[in-house]
């Protein structure tokens, strides 16, 4: 196991595409790390370069001081698990598992015992004298790990493993890898673009678009406290509401007003607001904006009763909001209402979202 050390890290293809610049991050020894970010924002890229499967074009990838940029696939001692389980077809599970082993010379005994150990963790016994088109597909995804964990890794790289999988096979298999993480404590960097694997596996998420960093932390710090508009809007289901709005200071208290709500901030977070234009971007999830049936600025366009909660649709002029609401919250489309909001749960973004000028405590 080892740490993994992004320094200044590049990546301009052939023709031309920037698809990474200028990544600088510290990965530490048995953390689990997500890469999360849409399709084209230099996920996969950044991931390869560290497999040693793509060159970078300037920078440098270090496993704990040992500079590996220059070295192959093979001498970098990582593991991968693809999208595509790639298990070869005409081998037994037991076959596929061994194959690695073999590559590097693991005498028989030593196999068996490795094979026998990684099968029971992942549940395969009764499969290993099976060929993968017998097995379904979380089946061979279990395969495909095994084949990965099977082997003594410094670094463990998930290439959205589990895109493949229905919802609920998804959703357990989460859960697996996480237990799996805190068995085997090895180095892991996972890259997906769900934002729930994000959100519930990782130590830590590092949220990229376009080739650019955009904020590293813990899910709860991205979560609560996101860099910019694009990670606010990007972490979140259904997405964050966004507001333009105005600072306006009335009778020595400064509120923020939008056109369905306004809130007066508190001396402590006023003192986070640096001085600045007076116009913002402000932010509010649909779990902390609150509507009251009556005469007001928003008219509700469709409820979707989803059993435990509702989740609310409402016209505000050429703009809709989203707000969850209890199960049998007495809202019916076509219905006027009133927003409510709590000052200490909106996000306040300068005018253009580029940044974050408050959070929500």
């Amino acid at each position: 196991m080892a740490s993994v050390t992004l320094q200044a890290l590049r990546k301009r293809f052939l023709d031309g595409t920037l698809a990474l610049n200028d990544l600088s991050l510290q990965i530490a020894d048995q953390e689990f790390v997500t890469f999360l970010g849409p399709s084209g924002c230099g996920k996969t890229t950044t991931l390869r370069m560290i497999a040693g499967l793509d060159n970078p074009t300037d920078g440098q990838i270090l496993f704990g001081a040992r500079r590996v940029d220059q070295l192959t696939p093979a001498a970098r001692n990582i593991a991968m698990v693809f999208q595509s389980y790639a298990l070869y077809p005409h081998m037994t599970v037991r076959r596929n598992l061994e194959y690695p082993l073999r590559k590097r010379g693991v005498t028989g005994k030593e196999r068996d015992e490795r094979i026998a150990r990684t099968a029971a963790l992942l549940k395969i016994e009764p499969l290993l004298d099976r060929l993968p088109r017998q097995l379904s597909g979380g089946q061979q995804q279990r395969v495909a790990l095994g084949r990965a964990m099977v082997r003594d890794c410094d670094v463990f790289l998930l290439d959205e493993p589990l895109s493949n999988l229905d919802a609920e096979l998804r959703a357990h298999m989460r859960a697996e890898l996480v237990q799996l993480y805190r068995r085997f404590g090895h180095t892991m960097i996972y890259v997906t673009h769900d934002q729930a694997e994000a959100m519930t596996m990782s130590t830590r998420m590092v949220v990229l678009r376009g080739g650019e960093l955009q904020q590293v932390g813990t899910p709860d710090e991205v979560y609560h406290a996101p860099a910019n508009r694009f990670v606010a809007g990007f972490v979140g289901s259904p997405a964050m509401n966004f507001l333009p709005g105005d600072l306006v200071e009335e009778a020595g208290v400064l509120q923020v007003r939008t056109q369905p709500f306004k809130v007066s901030l508190s001396d402590q977070r006023r003192a986070e607001l640096a001085k600045g234009a007076p116009s913002v971007l402000v932010g509010i999830r649909p779990e902390d904006l609150r509507l009251e049936p009556g005469d007001g600025p928003g008219r509700v366009v469709l409820v979707e009763r989803l059993g435990h909660e509702s989740i609310v649709w409402v016209g505000l002029g050429d703009q809709r909001l989203c707000c969850r609401a209890a199960a049998q919250a007495p809202l019916a489309a076509d219905q006027s209402v009133r927003f409510l909001a709590d000052a200490n749960r909106v996000h306040i973004f300068d005018a253009e979202g580029m940044r974050r000028l408050i959070g929500r405590c």
